[in-house]
């Protein structure tokens, strides 16, 4: 088990990225450090920082167990029409 990413803009070509949960923690522990905090010292993750403390549109990629993820692909949706004929992926 792990984690894809991919853009949904339907194009094959386009980079996509596959992880194993490890890989995974190792990603959102290099993004919170290009935020500015240590992903340990949060809520979640053996520490006892809130994420109230930080203010990141990555929060919702970031706080949540590596098992149970929010659905991404809804979140950037939003706003945004389905293509004619069409779903995004």
């Amino acid at each position: 088990m792990g984690l894809v990413l991919f853009p949904g803009d339907d194009d094959v070509t386009s980079p996509d990225i596959s992880w194993s949960y490890t890989g995974f923690n190792v990603f959102r522990e290099w993004l919170a450090q290009a935020e500015g905090f240590t992903l340990s010292e949060m809520r979640g993750f053996d520490g006892d920082r809130p994420w109230s403390s930080v203010s990141t549109p990555l929060t919702p990629l970031l706080d949540h167990p590596d098992d149970d993820g929010p659905d991404l692909i809804a979140r950037s949706m939003r706003g945004y029409a389905a293509p004619a004929g069409g779903h995004h992926r």
